[in-house]
């Protein structure tokens, strides 16, 4: 008796574990597993991301023309100059001598000039009185004309001495800020082979430009006058507006990437932007209208293998597929998509319809392997 007791506990005890087996291994319902979002209709802002730089609308580099020792700087990291002040000086003296030599040797030539034509003058009348040969009126005047051509030749001089003078003093070229200064009192230029670089000068920032580098499979959607938005790091929450002025032609090639320059022009009213600040850059190139629109999610989403056993899914092969609730059933659904703003796609073609429900994860974060053959 007591044998056949325990018996019956223990196959009670297997049959209670084998009910409490299956109750636990079996499958939930399929539209309480999963997360689903709804397929819509509505419209697509298209966007174009990028990276960034900008830049003063004008930049000058102001160099020195001529050799000499620096001698006085008057103008500072960040100083603002009006067209025509005076940036630095060189030292004047060489180039006061040259004007001074060069004036000197006109003037000497000038006096021959002048002998000349009182020499021809002589001779012209002696000649008409057949008192000299018509050789020594021949001589007088080449004499005069070679003399003249010397004037000519040290005015071109003086001019240069005297323009070598002017440039002993560096003027800033524009209105603008210093941004740069690459030369110190008592140093030394020399302007023989190249011209220096002295200063950088940057015209009025409250207006910049941004360069972006757009690559190629993007620059077909980028138009002159399109909006641009853009934010620096030194500001993180707050987002730039700008207009796309221009999209050069020239491309760009680095490790095999071919890239176009999109110009845009930026307001700066308070000055927060400053020359070289990288920014991340998004083009809005247009909109699409009226489109079947699916959460990305649901695009690279894959349930497990417990419910696909009975579905065959190797006619789907090297498709994109999304999975709805249809049915109290999960539904492969292979679909075409295009452009996204990386939340939302558009399904160009495909077996979804606006208000289907299409699963984007799992409720319980379980079973949510990828499989090769979706791959």
């Amino acid at each position: 008796m007591k044998r056949k007791g325990l018996v019956g506990v223990a196959v009670l005890v297997l049959v209670l574990a084998f009910l409490g087996w299956k109750w636990y291994s079996r499958p939930a319902p399929v539209d309480r597993s999963f997360v689903t979002r709804p397929v819509l209709l509505g419209d697509l802002e298209r966007k174009v991301t990028a990276t960034g730089r900008l830049k003063a609308l004008k930049t000058v580099h102001v160099g020195a023309q001529v050799s000499g020792i620096i001698t006085d700087i008057r103008a500072e990291f960040n100083s603002r100059v009006r067209k025509g002040d005076i940036l630095a000086q060189i030292d004047p003296e060489i180039y006061r001598a040259q004007v001074l030599e060069a004036r000197s040797n006109l003037r000497k030539v000038q006096t021959r000039i002048l002998l000349d034509r009182l020499s021809l003058k002589r001779d012209s009348d002696l000649l008409k009185k057949h008192i000299i040969a018509q050789n020594v009126y021949d001589q007088d005047q080449g004499n005069l004309s070679m003399d003249r051509s010397n004037e000519e030749e040290l005015k071109a001089g003086l001019s240069l001495a005297r323009a070598n003078l002017r440039y002993t003093t560096i003027r800033a070229p524009i209105d603008g800020i210093v941004i740069s200064r690459q030369v110190q009192v008592g140093q030394t230029v020399t302007a023989a082979f190249r011209t220096p670089k002295l200063f950088t000068i940057v015209h009025d920032l409250s207006e910049m430009r941004l360069d972006t580098r757009v690559s190629e499979s993007d620059i077909g959607d980028v138009r002159e006058g399109q909006t641009v938005t853009f934010q620096v790091p030194a500001y993180p929450g707050r987002i730039y507006r700008g207009i796309v002025t221009m999209v050069r032609v020239h491309p760009k090639t680095v490790s095999h990437v071919v890239t176009y320059d999109v110009v845009s022009r930026v307001s700066n009213p308070d000055l927060s932007l400053k020359p070289g600040m990288t920014s991340l850059v998004t083009l809005h190139v247009g909109v699409l209208k009226n489109r079947i629109l699916v959460p990305n999610g649901a695009l690279v989403f894959r349930p497990s293998d417990r419910y696909l056993k009975s579905i065959d899914l190797s006619k789907y092969r090297h498709q994109t597929l999304v999975f709805k609730i249809e049915g109290g059933k999960i539904v492969p659904v292979p679909v075409e998509t295009g452009a996204t703003d990386g939340l939302v796609s558009v399904v160009r073609s495909g077996g979804l319809r606006p208000g289907d429900r299409v699963v984007v994860r799992d409720r319980m974060g379980k079973d949510r392997k990828s499989h090769g053959r979706f791959m």
